[in-house]
């Protein structure tokens, strides 16, 4: 790192030098390192080897350095994590209620710690095997850092920090801007593998002091309140904290030690006496897991991610070869060949132009050696024809896909399973299942729910897709009375998150069961008296299987249902509980208590009806499908179920009161389908517009848009009406209140099916004297009145594009 570079930035050469220094002559050896690495795993092997140190600190989850031998057993193998929870089981930091559903249920917290091969910290504790050295992990438990709740400030969630990340440290500090702009960087990880991803390189010594020079003087510059917030300086407590007892319990000299841990913390503050914060009292999960390069990348979201893990792993591999040089060419190829799998023919030959091409951009922009921007950029000037965003899709798919990879991880047997994987695998086993584990396609499940086994399968299955298990996808249920109420059908496949997800539920249960009971408890906490949500958490409890929680949650949807306002909540409430009422007897629900709420939902749903008919627009389609859903719950109901007047009136007052002309329609169509007002009261609605001043009467299109939004078979019985009352609408309309309904009017028609289309055109010819639908298809025009209808009929289709319908 150039002195000139240094001072430009503003900062003292020489200062910068003299702490580098200081710290890199100590007797304990630090290597700073970034996370995912392959050149700085590389110098981290070649350090070690040379100075074989008798124990070794990594930056590594303090609590989980029990699982060091799990994870460099020869029966495992990258990509893997670590994952760490804790569950706040007593409260000790009052966020229960803040941090989670409940004041009753737990605050959890979980974080990741991804390795690949060529990940330092991995490489480094297999090289500790090799030399005979002991490995240490000192970073602090990440449950130190959730800061208790409050009391003062009851609204406030403190939820813990995210997992460590010194890039953003180092990327927001002024050093780095400042060599960002003169260097002309688009991204970090452009920066990175200018600076220091060298597969040529192989001094560790020199790339060690590089690497602390570049991050003393970014530290010089950091942001100490994003410090503060992050947890820098209490992690770095905890390193010291560590390193020294250890040094002292096993009786060491420091230069018989070596620490691996982020550049950013070489400079930490050797001086600051003050203790790490403890860990709070609770249960602490940790376990060692198959990962994927895809969870690693920076695709999947993780925080420290590595934008091309394949590609890197590639580059890892090749220099462990010996064959730096072919690390460009290896990639272009890879990528080239999942771009002719996608039927792009490209070949060997344009790997070689690309190749040549990506050395030629790294010498331009005054690299060493070619980085994956560079290859990146060689692979669209050679391969693209045009603009990569609209004529290179399959090539920008295939460079990504190529650079993040398909590899996943194993994990040694001999560690075992957390309670929740092993209930998993044991369930699978029971229920007879464990075929699918060993299939890497789809395997189809028919379940018939009156067969014992059926019935457990489906329950097990609800349970996983509930916990967001990837897993089982449910493509068809039963509902209906058509023979299929107790058939379901599911696709079972087994992805690389099945298992990772898994344990991250082992925070809320041993097993899949308890898992699904204490997250739908905490589901119900957070709905509160919405009965919409409610009920469907009692249809859940019930497909899941969980009888002891549907006796609660029938009590949480009497009190949801007796509070909630809403009409549209209400109505599908009432939808969920008809659904249990089809198989109430199948499943051994309590029949007076479905009962009850099935009538006291219907109950609320009418009384809130009028509240409803004029809410917002973008309200509007929720009201009209919810109408529907009850009509449809009252017209399948026995006649002395439900008290079809009382929903009659309710609709009425709706429609007197409302002043919104499409819900007004709505409500008017729907009283038509009930039969409880016959068609030609529609048609009278829509002739009285044509009365109408025109500013009234351009609201025809939305009420005649509502009346067919709700009913359109028993607007049809009164076809012949409502379209003289249309056509003396259009001749009274002058041209401009024309042009405003007319989109309206259109939309509203789009409503009807080719057979109501057919009938209504047959009626409007009868109503000019011709023959029928036939001769209206075939009424003669002139050229200009057939082109202006074009016309017309192109604006209104241009209109109707963003039409809120």
């Amino acid at each position: 790192m150039s002195s000139s570079l240094i001072t430009d930035a503003g900062l003292d050469a020489d200062e910068i030098t003299r702490r580098v220094d200081a710290v890199l002559s100590e007797p304990l050896y630090w290597f700073p390192v970034r996370h995912h690495s392959p050149t700085t795993a590389r110098h981290v092997k070649s350090a070690l080897l040379a100075r074989k140190p008798k124990v070794i600190f990594i930056e590594g989850p303090f609590e989980s350095n029990h699982l060091i031998p799990f994870i460099t057993d020869t029966a495992t193998a990258p990509p893997v994590a670590i994952y760490s929870s804790y569950r706040d089981d007593s409260n000790v930091l009052g966020l229960n209620g803040v941090a989670s559903a409940g004041p009753d249920i737990p605050a959890r917290f979980g974080v990741w710690y991804p390795m690949t091969a060529y990940s330092p910290e991995y490489v480094a504790m297999k090289t500790a095997n090799t030399i005979g050295a002991e490995v240490v992990f000192i970073d602090l438990p990440h449950h130190a850092l959730i800061q208790p709740h409050d009391s003062a400030e009851k609204e406030k969630s403190t939820p813990p920090p995210a997992g460590p990340n010194e890039d953003t440290l180092i990327t927001t500090s002024g050093f780095y801007q400042h060599l960002a702009s003169a260097a002309g960087f688009k991204s970090w990880d452009e920066a990175w593998d200018t600076l220091f991803e060298n597969p040529h390189g192989n001094d560790h010594e020199a790339f060690r002091r590089e690497m602390a020079t570049f991050c003393c003087a970014a530290r010089a510059t950091s942001d100490h309140a994003a410090e503060q917030h992050s947890g820098t300086f209490e992690r770095e407590r905890h390193f010291m904290k560590v390193i020294r007892e250890t040094l002292a319990a096993k009786k060491l000299k420091p230069e018989q030690a070596m620490v691996v841990c982020g550049g950013f913390h070489l400079f930490l503050d050797r001086k600051d006496k003050k203790l790490p914060p403890p860990c709070p009292a609770g249960t602490v999960y940790t376990t060692v897991v198959p990962y994927s390069h895809f969870r690693v990348s920076e695709m999947a979201g993780y925080g420290a991610g590595n934008r091309a893990p394949q590609y890197y792993q590639t580059c890892f591999d090749l220099v462990d070869a010996g064959r730096a040089e072919d690390i460009a060419l290896e990639h272009a190829i890879a990528v080239l060949r999942l771009v002719r799998k996608a039927g792009d023919p490209l070949s060997t030959a344009d790997a070689i132009a690309i190749t040549h091409h990506a050395a030629m951009l790294a010498r331009l922009r005054g690299r060493a050696h070619p980085t994956l921007d560079d290859i990146h950029d060689a692979l669209i000037t050679c391969c693209c024809k045009g603009n990569p965003t609209e004529d290179g899709t399959k090539l920008l798919a295939a460079m990504d896909a190529a650079g993040v990879g398909t590899k996943i991880g194993k994990v040694t047997s001999k560690l075992g399973r957390l309670p929740i994987v092993n209930d998993f695998h044991t369930q699978l086993a029971d229920l007879d299942l464990g075929e699918v584990l060993g299939k890497e396609k789809r395997m189809t499940v028919k379940l018939d729910k009156r067969d014992q086994l059926a019935a457990r399968r489906s329950a097990f299955l609800h349970r996983l897709v509930y916990l967001k298990v990837p897993f089982a996808a449910i493509t068809n249920t039963g509902g209906d009375f058509s023979g299929t109420l107790f058939r379901e059908d599911w696709q079972l496949k087994w992805e690389p998150r099945t298992e990772p997800d898994l344990i991250e539920e082992n925070l809320y249960g041993d097993t899949i069961e308890a898992a699904a009971l204490a997250r739908l408890r905490e589901a119900m906490a957070k709905v509160g008296t919405h009965a919409g949500k409610t009920c469907e958490q009692l249809v859940e409890a019930v497909d899941m299987d969980m009888p002891d929680l549907v006796q609660a949650a029938e009590e949480a949807c009497g009190k949801a249902i007796d509070a909630d306002p809403s009409f549209v909540s209400q109505a599908t409430a009432l939808q969920h509980l008809g659904q249990l009422d089809q198989y109430a007897v199948f499943r051994g629900l309590r029949r007076d208590v479905l009962e009850d709420l099935l009538t006291r939902c219907y109950d609320r749903a009418c009384f809130s009806l009028p509240d409803a008919s004029s809410v917002p627009e973008e309200e509007q389609q929720a009201v009209v499908d919810s109408l529907i859903s009850v009509a449809e719950v009252v017209q399948r109901a026995e006649k002395s179920k439900y008290d079809r007047a009382l929903f009659a009136e309710a609709a009425r007052t709706a429609a007197s009161v409302s002043t919104v002309p499409f819900l007004r329609g709505a409500f008017l169509g729907l009283l038509c389908e009930i039969r409880e007002l016959p068609a030609e009261a529609l048609a009278a609605e829509v002739a009285g517009l044509a009365r109408a001043a025109p500013t009234v009467m351009v609201t025809a299109g939305d009420l005649l848009d509502g009346m067919l939004a709700v009913s359109r078979t028993s607007v049809m019985l009164g076809a012949e009406s409502l379209v003289g009352a249309v056509d003396d609408l259009l001749k009274a309309a002058d041209w401009e209140s024309f042009l405003v309904m007319l989109p309206r009017l259109r939309a509203a028609m789009e409503r009807l099916g080719k057979s109501q289309k057919d009938s209504i055109a047959g009626t409007v010819a009868k109503r000019y004297g011709l023959g029928g639908i036939e001769e209206v298809t075939a009424m003669p025009a002139s050229l200009a009145a057939t082109a202006l209808v074009a016309r017309l009929d192109a604006a209104v289709t241009a209109t109707l594009k963003d039409w809120p319908l």
